[in-house]
């Protein structure tokens, strides 16, 4: 499947994981109202000598059905609620429950800068932000995850055990299986099973604190009936609870086997996964985390956390053959000897000799690239986009470097790389960021300007990105008060370049997916965006054309490819910015599969003069996220 496919899949098995658990909280209902008959029924056999049947009794105290439904339906609703909320904080927020700590930008830890490197690699690579990075310094086993509900507020998690015990390639398989996590959609999957799982849980947490109250008391035979009721309850929730894991299982493994895959996908080198994998059966502690939170979360590990009745994970000898059909059983020993042995030797890691910018240029420019060919790639980074992503991350200035490593710093630079290159429209928007947020902010831009400006095309998104993780520590006060900034900021009138807006208009959209990470449930149907993909194809190919003419011509190339019976005719908009920016946020509600049509429509206008050069290539990507489509760096395949 590609990603859009997947996007699909994701949404279709969401809805089924609802239904599922639907069932599950009518099966406790019924179960609950069971306890509740047995229990009057006795007292009204004791007092009558009649022993109504449950049909009769319950059309008898109909009322008392209704409320012992409500009020666990009202537990297990509020209870879900309550912990979906608590989630909304972001995967920082699972990460820490494990006894995760941040691993700073800044760290000189030569192994916790090397899981840094690989994780914004990755994110490079992949056109997403860069996610927070957390270690589990406890735990000593090999395990990693990724949590959050979306890539704008995603964490990676890592243990101890990891960095210490895999070398660079096998880290890079372990973090690419995890970007497949957060670009499948798999995360808020999980978040939502962790939610609605808490609420059958509580429903067992109840009967056992109340059994736990009554057991205690000096009269034990009035207590008793509380006590039975207690029980039964206990044991209800728990049976609930059992079938949710039982589903929480069968849901992990399917998505686990698509990221081992993906993984593979990603760094074209099965060797790296294998030999995680591999290590992981040759070491005694395997995949183990000791923090007895893991059973919430196993479900989100790279390997199993703890050994539990239901498998969250297929058997590591499976996951190994599928990667590798001439996998041996024998290497898990052979690997033991070989870790017992280096025990106290750690590999030497060659690092990859630096690109120039010549070399970068050369490698993403691409003559007449297929449409279909470049929609492919969303989602699916592979070995040569991550190439570039290392080129592009060490050629970075140590400026810009130092800019996105910390809270305020990364709010100067996201707004530095926001501004128009226009001098007017640029004064006056360090002007309004003056007004808005403080002289002082503005002065900051002013002076981060230079290094800004003289970034290559390349360069600047993923500046952007990799500043995320810093302005996630700002106040929720304060990234509210960035947005405006940033909308404040839209030149509404005047010249305005197109790659500032698009950087302006992503910031916007990663911001808000942060702080409201909630699932944009509604789709709109190609036919009522027309009026969209006008605006939209019409500013791209005015952008991209030397005259009129060929702006006509690359319009009618890429909207043909999505409408191509009725369509409206191609515009000259004089004020583009605002009809683009309501364009573009209507058309990021188009079906993942449309969206795919969306793409390829885009590559066709931008492409209509057979070449597409890095500063197009970019501008491209950047669009692309603004429609949650994560493009990688193109390049040239020949490369």
């Amino acid at each position: 499947m590609n990603f859009f496919e997947r996007q699909e899949a994701s949404r279709r098995l969401s809805r089924r994981l609802v239904m599922l658990f639907a069932l599950a909280v009518l099966a406790v209902i019924a179960a609950v109202n069971v306890v509740v008959f047995f229990v009057f029924s006795r007292a009204e056999e004791n007092t009558t000598g009649y022993a109504p049947t449950f049909g009769d009794w319950a059309g008898a105290h109909s009322g008392t059905v209704l409320v012992t439904t409500l009020i666990v339906v009202g537990i297990i609703g509020l209870a879900s609620l309550y912990k979906t909320l608590v989630l909304g904080g972001g995967g920082g927020v699972v990460a820490r429950s494990l006894g995760g700590v941040r691993v700073s930008s800044d760290t000189t830890d030569p192994q916790q800068r090397r899981l840094l490197n690989v994780v914004e690699e990755m994110a490079i690579a992949s056109g997403v932000p860069m996610p927070e990075v957390y270690l589990l310094e406890q735990e000593a086993g090999i395990n990693a995850f990724a949590a959050g509900h979306n890539p704008s507020n995603a964490a990676i998690g890592v243990t101890r055990g990891t960095l210490t015990t895999l070398n660079r390639a096998e880290l890079q398989g372990v973090i690419a299986h995890e970007f497949s996590h957060i670009l499948n959609g798999d995360m808020k999957l999980n978040i939502r099973l962790m939610g609605l799982l808490f609420g059958l849980l509580v429903i067992a947490l109840i009967g056992r604190t109340v059994l736990r109250l009554t057991s205690g008391g000096r009269d034990s035979k009035k207590a008793f009936p509380i006590m039975a009721v207690a029980l039964a309850v206990l044991v209800i929730g728990y049976v609930g609870l059992f079938f949710g894991r039982l589903i929480q299982a069968a849901v992990s493994r399917s998505r686990e086997s698509l990221a081992d895959a993906s993984a593979v996908q990603f760094t074209r080198d099965p060797t790296g996964l294998r030999g995680a994998l591999i290590k992981i059966g040759a070491l005694s502690g395997g995949s183990k985390i000791a923090n007895p939170e893991v059973e919430e979360v196993a479900h989100m590990l790279f390997a199993p956390g703890m050994s539990r009745f239901f498998a969250t994970h297929p058997a590591l000898e499976d996951r190994l053959k599928a990667i590798d059909p001439r996998f041996d059983p024998k290497e898990f020993e052979r690997a033991r000897a070989e870790l017992i042995n280096a025990a106290e030797q750690a590999k030497k890691e060659v690092a990859p000799k630096p690109t120039s910018a010549e070399r970068l240029e050369s490698l993403i420019k691409i003559p007449g690239a297929a449409p279909a060919a470049v929609a492919a790639l969303v989602g699916n980074p592979g070995t040569v986009h991550m190439q570039v992503a290392r080129d592009i991350r060490k050629s970075l200035p140590e400026a810009i470097v130092a800019a996105g490593a910390h809270p305020d710093s990364a709010r100067v630079l996201l707004l530095s790389l926001a501004l128009d290159p226009n001098e007017d429209a640029r004064e006056r928007q360090k002007q309004f960021i003056a007004k808005q947020i403080g002289g002082q902010v503005a002065a900051n831009v002013g002076e981060l300007q230079c290094f800004v400006d003289a970034l290559e095309p390349e360069q600047r998104m993923p500046a952007l990105l990799r500043a995320f993780p810093a302005l996630r520590q700002l106040t929720r006060d304060e990234r509210m008060q960035l947005m405006s900034a940033l909308n404040g900021m839209l030149q509404r009138e005047g010249q305005v370049s197109l790659q500032s807006y698009v950087l302006r208009k992503l910031a916007q959209v990663q911001l808000r997916d942060d702080l409201s990470p909630s699932d944009r449930q509604r789709q709109l149907p190609l036919n009522v965006v027309q009026k969209d993909i006008q605006v939209l194809f019409s500013v791209l190919a005015n952008h991209g054309s030397a005259d009129a003419a060929a702006a006509r011509r690359a319009y009618e190339a890429g909207v043909h490819h999505l409408l191509p019976r009725e369509r409206p005719s191609f515009v000259n908009l004089a004020h583009w910015a605002q009809p683009l920016d309501l364009a573009l946020s209507r058309l990021d509600q188009l079906a993942p599969i449309m969206k795919e049509q969306l793409v390829e429509a885009l590559v066709k206008t931008v492409t209509h003069d057979q070449q597409l050069t890095l500063g197009e290539s970019e501008l491209l990507r950047a669009i692309c996220a603004t429609l949650h489509c994560p493009l990688p760096p193109l390049v040239n395949a020949s490369e």
